[in-house]
């Protein structure tokens, strides 16, 4: 009776009570007599396990169901009808597919503590007992949480695809927060140098028991509260949350509008000043943040259409330069836009470079560039390459990218860790691997800079090719080099002359002289 009713095409894999509620109508038993025989069902029936629902509710399945489309199908909707943590961490993940480990707690909507909630690290762990959730390492992102459902396809995959899209979609809204960071500094509503981003080194951003993807305090009158004397005043909040994901629906942002609703049931919280941004939003999802008091803004209403339309391209550019489809003069195009953008263009112009350095590598070489590589040392100590090449009788190359401003110095440290860390780990990683062998072509380390070194920095690489030149070749590309290699490609050229590297000497030379006449 219960596998016949589970197996059942308009019912399938579902919570206890619905199928308790199947049986009573369809056999005409008692509820209590449906419940007893599914506690008793056999072995072709499972319970899901580590992930309880209100009034020992148990979510069950048929073995032969496990993982299907219509296993998750139904577990989802049946998690998403609880309306409780789970279905809000569930939403977040779907909303985004790919959510780094560090960012998943403000994402997920719950506390990192707080009396009669479940902690955000508490909710992860059940639900990856329970298989819906998993963490993994991925390429220029590290660990990661991700569905089962989708890291079951990502396997079955060539598995570039979810990387290029977490990784393009975290640039443009790491670009999203900094100008979101200059906009409030600009109308004086956040403290200037007291403002923190999801991302930055040290704490998350934290206001009252959850993290955000932006906070910071605000001496705004309406915020302000005072001491019982009148005479110092306590700054109130501003804190934001990002989702360049169109269009944003209800369950996408019910875990911020939890966020909100409990803290703003504190009685001794201070007042805070709630901003969610994204590209669009559902009507039900903006009716839903407007109902509790938040902001529900987009880069259009921030910064103007052409910005908007900068940021929507930029996801999509990013993505398909990541999986090897480069289009400079759209490059060119789009950075322009965003660069007017105060703040925009720290984060991404690495990301940006190292994006052209690949499709350098991937015109000029045989074989296709990895980006972000882990490389795993004898101790699994990982080493990441930001542009990997490895092509049978060939060379090896790793190549470090560090794309800066024209004229702007590597820091000595970088370079340090780059020669003493970094090479070695990888050298093991190949020789576990067995890409490197003694009568074959030694390995390349490169370095690819728009940058300039200083004189220490130069002498430390000296050394250390010289007295490693039997066991691979360091090669250093600045912006000389690098303008020589892509000379025969206008577009390429004229893309990292804008952006990247410094006017060329022979044209300031000719400049000098004509200025001179």
């Amino acid at each position: 009776m219960i596998e016949e009713a589970l197996s059942w095409s308009e019912l399938g894999p579902c919570l206890s009570s619905k199928l308790a509620e199947y049986l009573t109508q369809k056999h005409g038993i008692t509820p209590a007599a449906a419940r007893q025989k599914i506690s008793r069902a056999g072995p072709a029936v499972k319970k899901l396990a580590h992930l309880p629902f209100a009034r020992r509710v148990r979510f069950m399945y048929l073995q032969q169901d496990y993982a299907s489309p219509r296993y998750w199908h139904n577990l989802f909707q049946a998690i998403y009808d609880t309306n409780g943590p789970y279905a809000r961490a569930l939403g977040a993940v779907e909303a985004r597919r790919v959510v780094p480990l560090a960012d998943f707690d403000s994402a997920c909507g719950s506390p990192i503590a707080q009396k009669k909630h479940l902690g955000a690290r508490t909710v992860l762990q059940r639900m990856m007992q329970a298989d819906i959730l998993v963490t993994e390492s991925l390429p220029g992102l590290g660990p990661c949480v991700m569905t089962k459902k989708l890291f079951e396809a990502y396997q079955q995959s060539a598995g570039i695809q979810e990387p290029a899209l977490a990784r393009a979609r975290l640039i443009a809204e790491r670009a999203l927060l900094d100008s979101i960071k200059e906009w409030l500094r600009r109308l004086g509503m956040a403290s200037f140098d007291r403002i923190k981003l999801r991302g930055d080194e040290g704490p998350p951003p934290q206001v009252g028991t959850f993290t955000w993807d932006l906070s910071a305090p605000c001496y705004l009158a309406p915020l302000l509260s005072w001491h019982r004397d009148q005479s110092t005043p306590s700054p109130g909040f501003v804190v934001c949350d990002v989702l360049l994901n169109s269009p944003v629906k209800l369950h996408h942002i019910e875990p911020f509008v939890h966020k909100v609703k409990t803290l703003q049931s504190i009685k001794t919280m201070k007042r805070v000043f709630f901003i969610f941004v994204a590209d669009r939003y559902s009507r039900e999802a903006f009716r839903a943040l407007r109902e509790v008091g938040v902001i529900p803004g987009t880069p259009e209403s921030l910064f103007g259409k052409e910005i908007a339309e900068a940021f929507k391209e930029l996801v999509g550019a990013l993505t398909k330069a990541a999986m090897g489809s480069l289009n400079p003069e759209k490059f060119d195009d789009m950075f322009s836009r965003l660069s007017k953008l105060e703040g925009a263009m720290g984060n991404m112009r690495g990301a940006f470079f190292e994006l052209l350095v690949a499709h350098i590598v991937r015109r000029d070489s045989p074989g296709q560039p990895v980006l972000n590589k882990v490389c795993k040392g004898l101790n699994d100590e990982e080493a990441e390459v930001d542009v990997f090449l490895l092509q049978e009788g060939n060379s090896p190359r790793m190549i470090e990218c560090k794309g800066m401003g024209p004229g702007t110095q590597v820091s000595d440290d970088e370079i340090g860790k780059w020669l003493t860390v970094r090479i070695n780990r990888v050298r093991q990683h190949l020789e576990r691997i067995e890409a490197v062998t003694p009568n074959g072509p030694k390995p390349r380390f490169e370095l690819w800079t728009s940058g300039v070194l200083s004189h220490n920095a130069q002498c430390r690489i000296d050394r250390t090719r010289e007295a490693n030149k039997a066991k691979f070749e360091l090669i250093i590309m600045g912006p000389d080099e690098i303008r020589e290699v892509v000379k025969s490609d206008k577009a390429l050229l004229r893309t990292l002359e804008h952006h990247f590297l410094p006017q060329n000497r022979k044209i300031e030379a000719e400049s000098d002289w004509l200025g001179n006449l």
